[in-house]
């Protein structure tokens, strides 16, 4: 009997392979929240998301993707801040130097740090300027809580009202991105390159590295760290075992922690944290709305604009 596969069904099976072989993998699902919109009116909250390094079978960081918008993390924030009656726009990043990439294992095109970056920029020249400008959330999530931070050092102007850290990690940072950076050329000019982001600073006698400080300009921020050890995973799935995670508080420039919060996750690894069905997600829109709270006590001083 002979093996050979008839020609018709050889050619379909070919064709099936190269279909799957260019399909993308997962299919991004937009944020229900508005998007931002920087050529219409200002929201009350601007909240900036920046995702991590993607994991197999995706490639990083070649098919890194805006997860904490697909997997509606943004939007389980937002709804926080629209319940305190205010008016939300999102926008999700990826974690990649470029402002936008085609990533293999989702549809569409995706924006890296460089998209963040002139947004950041025009929100600095535009609606920040505004008598009252809007409140601006950041969150990110492993890498993308460098990128983060890196941010928030080269726009020390730019104040930011809540910045929230899920796990972030340097895993992999300069292997990951150095090319990238580099291809982009001499775009930063005095502004310190984000290949730095990892760096080690000194701050208040003691061995710090950036991804850990919190500058100035960020008025309060909750930092997340996963479990240390095994335990059964939580509705937002993961491992037993953590193979990831942050185990260094996050301080400021004076050595304090004023302004700063920390929860560790005991029962859900580094990427179940990121989930909206988390207890890290609970705890951190449970913290995000009393701050919510009072910024609407503080709203409630302010004169009315003529």
């Amino acid at each position: 009997m002979s093996s050979r596969l008839p020609a018709p069904f050889l050619v379909l099976l070919l064709s099936v392979l190269a279909l799957v072989g260019c399909t993308p993998l997962r299919v991004i699902h937009p944020a229900r929240t508005p998007a931002l919109n920087l050529n219409g009116p200002p929201p009350d909250v601007v909240i900036l998301g920046m995702s991590g390094r993607c994991s197999p079978p995706c490639l990083a960081p070649r098919d890194n993707y805006d997860y904490l918008g697909t997997r509606g993390t943004l939007d389980r924030l937002a709804d926080v801040f629209t319940a305190a009656g205010y008016r939300v726009q999102v926008s999700g990043y990826a974690s990649n130097p470029a402002a936008t990439f085609a990533s293999r294992y989702v549809g569409g095109p995706q924006q890296g740090y460089e998209a963040l970056r002139r947004d950041v920029a025009r929100l600095s020249q535009g609606w920040m300027r505004s008598v009252r400008p809007p409140r601006l959330v950041l969150v990110g999530h492993s890498q993308g809580s460098v990128w983060l931070h890196h941010l928030t050092r080269v726009n020390p102007y730019m104040p930011v009202a809540l910045q929230l850290d899920l796990d972030g990690l340097c895993v992999a940072w300069k292997s990951d991105f150095a090319a990238g950076i580099r291809a982009l050329g001499d775009i930063y000019g005095s502004e310190p390159s984000p290949l730095d982001a990892c760096n080690a600073y000194r701050v208040a006698g003691r061995t710090v590295a950036a991804k850990d400080i919190v500058w100035p300009n960020v008025a309060h921020e909750l930092e997340v760290q996963s479990k240390r050890l095994p335990a059964r995973p939580t509705v937002s799935g993961g491992y037993l075992v953590n193979y990831l995670f942050d185990t260094t508080p996050n301080i400021r420039l004076d050595g304090s922690r004023t302004g700063l919060e920390r929860f560790i996750s005991s029962r859900e690894d580094h990427s179940a944290i990121s989930f909206p069905t988390s207890d890290a997600l609970a705890w951190v829109t449970g913290r995000a709305a009393e701050i919510a709270a009072g910024w609407r006590e503080e709203d409630a001083q302010l004169k009315p604009i003529r």
